[in-house]
């Protein structure tokens, strides 16, 4: 199971009725970061939710951990050949032991990925899952849905859901206009991508893609993205 921490003022769920297991919220940090970076985030769910804040699994070069090899806006080969879908396996591995190690419902995960955690969380929606209902809905903050994904003759394309998978899945995703770090260029183009790989599908199957260009943001979690996260948060959670 992939280190992670728990916030403490989520780290037991509410019971909205008896026996009724609460939502998970999990938050994937950014290169060079830890799972302590974007746990202060966990209050922008609501009271009931439980949240887990992951740590990557790979060691950066100048500290902290990553993902995979390399960054969002220009991944290392091995990335693309094997780190990113090492790194999604090892955040379905967690999904699937959360509702007995956690005691989540197991049909209400949430993903928060920031960064290279947004990268995984677009690898983790578009990868074939083990179960249906297997992620509820995610929010993909300043990162990028590698092309790769959408590939069939790539490692990572040969990994690819149906497109019925994300029937009624809501995705959030943001990015600043300032951007120096992952360009928003790319989180256009990842709109774009998200789109054709619906329309692919002739209507069939298809999420609930929010894309939001934030004009005057750099590469930060500024307080108007906290603003879209948490309404997104309270509409699904709640």
């Amino acid at each position: 199971m992939l280190t992670h921490r728990l916030h403490p003022e989520r780290a037991v769920g509410g019971r909205a009725c008896p026996g009724a297991a609460p939502a998970l919220l999990l938050l994937l940090h950014g290169t060079g970061d830890t799972e302590e970076g974007l746990l202060p985030l966990a209050t922008l769910a609501p009271e009931g939710t439980v949240v887990a804040s992951l740590r990557a699994p790979l060691r950066a070069p100048y500290g902290g951990y990553r993902w995979f090899e390399g960054y969002s806006s220009a991944p290392e080969p091995r990335a693309l050949e094997s780190s990113i879908a090492a790194a999604t396996d090892m955040l379905f591995d967690f999904i699937e032991a959360a509702p007995e190690a956690l005691g989540t419902d197991p049909a209400r995960v949430y993903l928060l990925g920031w960064s290279q955690g947004a990268t995984i969380a677009w690898s983790a929606l578009l990868s074939k899952w083990p179960r249906p209902s297997f992620i509820a809905g995610a929010l993909a903050l300043s990162g990028r849905l590698m092309p790769e994904l959408l590939q069939p003759s790539t490692p990572l394309g040969q990994r690819a859901a149906p497109r019925e998978q994300l029937r009624g899945v809501p995705v959030l995703a943001t990015h600043g206009g300032q951007d120096m770090v992952t360009p928003v260029s790319y989180g256009q183009a990842n709109a774009r991508l998200f789109a054709d790989w619906q329309r692919g599908g002739e209507g069939k199957g298809e999420g609930s893609l929010s894309f939001h260009e934030l004009p005057h943001d750099g590469h930060q979690f500024s307080r108007k993205c906290q603003e879209l996260a948490h309404d997104f948060l309270s509409q699904h959670l709640a």
